[in-house]
C-alpha cells in the first residue's frame, strides 16, 4: 500500500478540546511552533480529542521547566508522560503510536496536574491502495477551473501569502463592514453561497482557515453531508491559514464531488472559504518509485506523470508482439522439420533409383566381358546370378573371367529390375555382404583337354 503523512495543526476542526484551553498569541517563542501558533491548558482533566484514519499518530508539543504531567490514550491504551524539562524544548514529541490497522482510531490527550501543557501538531500515518501501488497527490487550488462558485458574483479572492498557492476565495453570509479590514479585499453579502469541486481519487483533503468569525461549514461529498466548526468552538482567537477543516479515504478511484457551505441552522460567524483540496490516488507499481510532477494548465493543480491505462497498453503491445514472435519461430521449426523428412525421403529413393549409372551391371566394361546389355524390362538376373556376380571368378561361356571389385563409389543397393527382388539388394553402400545359392554351378578345377580334330 502506499503511505503517506498527514499534519493537523492544533486550529485544526480534526481537534475537539473539553475543558480550559486558550489558542495562544501573547508568546515571545510563538515563532518556534509549527504554524506560529499552539493551544495550552493549565486545568487538570482539560482533553484533546483527535480522531484520525489510519495506522499511526505523533503527537508534538512543548517542554518547558514549570510544565506538567499528562496522559495519552489510543483506543484506550494508555501512555503516562510529563512535559517539564530543564530549558524550553519545541516541536517535541509528547507521545507517539504506530503499527495500528488502517482504519479509524481515537486518541485522548489530557492534562494531569495542574501545570501548564500544551499541544502543537498530530503527524498522522497512513495508508491507501494496494500492496506495492505508487501514491499520486495533487493540489487542486481554489481559482482553479475545477471549482465551481454559486452565484459566481457573491465570491472574493484574497491574494495574502500566507494562504496556498498565495490565493483564497471568501464569502460572507450577512454584512458586516469591519470584515473589510481583515481581508483586505471586497465580500458578499449572500446568504447561500457554495462552492464545489469534482476530483478522481481514493482519498481527499479540505484546507482553509479557521477563526473566530467563521462559519460552521456543511460539507457534503457524494450526497454525504457533515457539519464541522471552522471557528473551532470558540477556542481560535486569531485568524489561522493552511489548515486541515477535513479527511476522508476509502472512496474509490472513481470521479466524487465534494461542495462546501454555511451551516444554515447554528448561529457562527459570518465568513466562509476555500483554500485548496489535496486529492489521493494509486496506481500499480513500486511504492519505492519517486513520483515526478507535472504542472497543469492553470499552473496552479500539480499532477503525477504516469498511469495503469499507459502500462496496460504498453503491456498489450508487448503481448502481441511477444505472439508473433513466437508463432514465427513455430513456423521456422515447422519448416525445417518438413524440409529435413523431405530430403531424408528423396535420400533414399534416390539410393533405390534404377537410373544409377554406376551400376555395376551397367559399367561398359562388364559389356566387354562378354555379358550383352539386355533390356530392364525384359531381362532379369536371379539371385544365384547376383551370387556369382560377387563372387571372385565368373563363368561366361566356359571361359574364366576375373571380376573387378568394385570402387568405393558404386552402388550396392539399386533397385533396377535387373534384380531379382528388394531382398537381396545390401542395405548400405561399402556394406560387405555375402550371398550363397544351392543352385550355383561348381567351377572345374582344371580346363577339359582340347577336342581332337
Amino acid at each position: 500500500m502506499a503511505s503517506f503523512n498527514l499534519t493537523v495543526e492544533d486550529s485544526s476542526p480534526l481537534i475537539s478540546y473539553s475543558g480550559s484551553w486558550l489558542d495562544s498569541t501573547n508568546d515571545t517563542s510563538i515563532s518556534s511552533y509549527s504554524g506560529s501558533s499552539y493551544h495550552t491548558t493549565s486545568s487538570q482533566g482539560a482533553a484533546a480529542n483527535i480522531s484520525f484514519y489510519g495506522t499511526g499518530i505523533t503527537i508534538y508539543g512543548g517542554h518547558r521547566p514549570d510544565y506538567g504531567t499528562y496522559q495519552i490514550s489510543v483506543d484506550n491504551n494508555h501512555i503516562t508522560s510529563q512535559s517539564s524539562a530543564g530549558q524550553d524544548a519545541f516541536q517535541q514529541v509528547l507521545g507517539s503510536f504506530s503499527g495500528l490497522s488502517n482504519g479509524q482510531h481515537f486518541v485522548i490527550l489530557t492534562s494531569t496536574s495542574s501545570s501548564p501543557i500544551d499541544i502543537d501538531f498530530c503527524q498522522v500515518q497512513t495508508e491507501i491502495g494496494e500492496s506495492g501501488s505508487q501514491l499520486s497527490e495533487s493540489m487542486i487550488d481554489d481559482t482553479n477551473p475545477s471549482f465551481t462558485y454559486t452565484p459566481q458574483s457573491e465570491w472574493s479572492v484574497n491574494d495574502k501569502d500566507y494562504f496556498m498557492n498565495n490565493t483564497l476565495q471568501y464569502a460572507l453570509r450577512y454584512s458586516h463592514a469591519w470584515h473589510i479590514f481583515i481581508f483586505d479585499s471586497s465580500y458578499t453579502l449572500s446568504a447561500g453561497a457554495s462552492a464545489s469541486v469534482s476530483f478522481s481519487g481514493e482519498a481527499v483533503a479540505l484546507y482553509g482557515t479557521v477563526s473566530q468569525d467563521h462559519a460552521d461549514i456543511r460539507l457534503t461529498l457524494d450526497g454525504n453531508t457533515v457539519t464541522f466548526g471552522a471557528g473551532t468552538n470558540g477556542f481560535a482567537s486569531t485568524l489561522h491559514s493552511q489548515v486541515l477543516l477535513y479527511y476522508i479515504q476509502g472512496l474509490g478511484s472513481n470521479q466524487h464531488t465534494l461542495s462546501v457551505a454555511a451551516d444554515p441552522v447554528t448561529g457562527s460567524g459570518p465568513f466562509i472559504d476555500v483554500d485548496a483540496i489535496v486529492v489521493y490516488s494509486t496506481s500499480p507499481g513500486s511504492a519505492d518509485t519517486p513520483s515526478i510532477p507535472a504542472p497543469s494548465s492553470s499552473g496552479r493543480q500539480v499532477e503525477v506523470q504516469g498511469s495503469s491505462n499507459n502500462r496496460s497498453t504498453k503491456a498489450l503491445i508487448g503481448g502481441i508482439v511477444g505472439g508473433l514472435v513466437g508463432f514465427i519461430l513455430l513456423l521456422a521449426l515447422l519448416f525445417l522439420l518438413l524440409r529435413w523428412r523431405h530430403r531424408r525421403r528423396q535420400g533414399q529413393d534416390g539410393i533405390r533409383s534404377p537410373l544409377t549409372p554406376t551400376l555395376p551391371i551397367q559399367d561398359p566394361k562388364m559389356l566387354e566381358a562378354g555379358m550383352s546389355a539386355r533390356s530392364n524390362a525384359s531381362t532379369r538376373l536371379s539371385t544365384n546370378s547376383i551370387a556369382s556376380f560377387y563372387s571372385p571368378e565368373v563363368e561366361s561361356d566356359g571361359l574364366a573371367q576375373h571380376s573387378r571389385a568394385p570402387s568405393a563409389t558404386e552402388s550396392f543397393t539399386s533397385t533396377a529390375p535387373i534384380y531379382a527382388s528388394h531382398d537381396a539388394v545390401p542395405a548400405s553402400h561399402g556394406r560387405n555382404h555375402s550371398m550363397s545359392s544351392n543352385n550355383s554351378t561348381t567351377r572345374p578345377t582344371s580346363r577339359p583337354p582340347p577336342l581332337a580334330l
